[in-house]
């Protein structure tokens, strides 16, 4: 393991995944000065996943990580590093060839300032007291395609809207009726039960079980419960 400002690979190298939106393996860069939450996060991302994590110190040993091992899925961006300039330094990292998706992480990110990085190009923001199962979730989500907010950042409406552009939590991409199933799921209700107390048939509630397992990226119901406890949707 390198120190600040060092890179560092996972034991077992791997070929760059192609970019966001691959399934599976993921490569992550954690750019963050503070060594001992930075590499303590990287290996245990590392051991309960396959994806390869590298690290570095500072933004510019992110950028030097970039250009020598890239591409990057997802870059996860402390905004407290000694060379970072704000939303410049994150309008940079956005626009650096190699990097396909950016997303702020910090102990405490201010909403005006997570506002402006989703209006330059972040995909979203994760604080650094996500739990993991949570913190693999929102990843997962990022290399989806979506932008990853925790429900603490959002609107009371569940979306944040910035010059146009409008940032999605799982829970803001679900339909009102998708989100009512969801949370019968999370209590336990059969499908019989969940169709009768939504006036609805069996059948529809089996459809909104497929569209909410394919926008949350779970396999089942129960996995779809188990994501939604995690990221707090319900």
């Amino acid at each position: 393991m390198t120190g600040l400002g060092g890179k560092e690979r996972s034991d077992t190298e791997a070929k760059p995944s192609g970019g966001i939106g691959a399934v599976g393996k993921l490569k992550i860069l954690i750019a963050d000065d503070h060594s001992l939450v930075r590499d303590a996060i990287a290996e245990t991302i590392r051991n309960s996943s396959n994806h390869e994590v590298l690290v570095a110190g500072s933004l510019n040993a992110a950028l030097s990580v970039v250009r020598d091992d890239g591409p990057i899925d997802i870059l996860m961006l402390d905004l407290n590093m000694p060379d970072m300039e704000g939303i410049k330094s994150i309008e940079k990292v956005v626009t650096t060839q190699g990097v396909m998706a950016v997303i702020l992480f910090s102990g405490n990110a201010p909403r005006d300032i997570v506002l402006q990085a989703l209006a330059k190009g972040a995909k979203g923001y994760i604080p650094k007291s996500m739990r993991l199962s949570a913190l693999l979730s929102a990843l997962n989500f990022v290399a989806m395609g979506e932008t990853y907010l925790p429900a603490s950042l959002l609107s009371g409406d569940g979306l944040i809207v910035q010059e146009g552009n409008r940032a999605t939590s799982p829970a803001s991409s679900l339909s009102s009726a998708e989100a009512e199933v969801l949370r019968l799921v999370v209590d336990g209700l059969p499908n019989k039960e969940i169709a009768r107390r939504c006036g609805s048939t069996e059948i529809r509630v089996k459809m909104h079980m497929r569209s909410i397992c394919k926008k949350l990226g779970v396999p089942n119901r129960t996995s779809a419960a188990l994501r939604a406890r995690d990221l707090h949707l319900i």
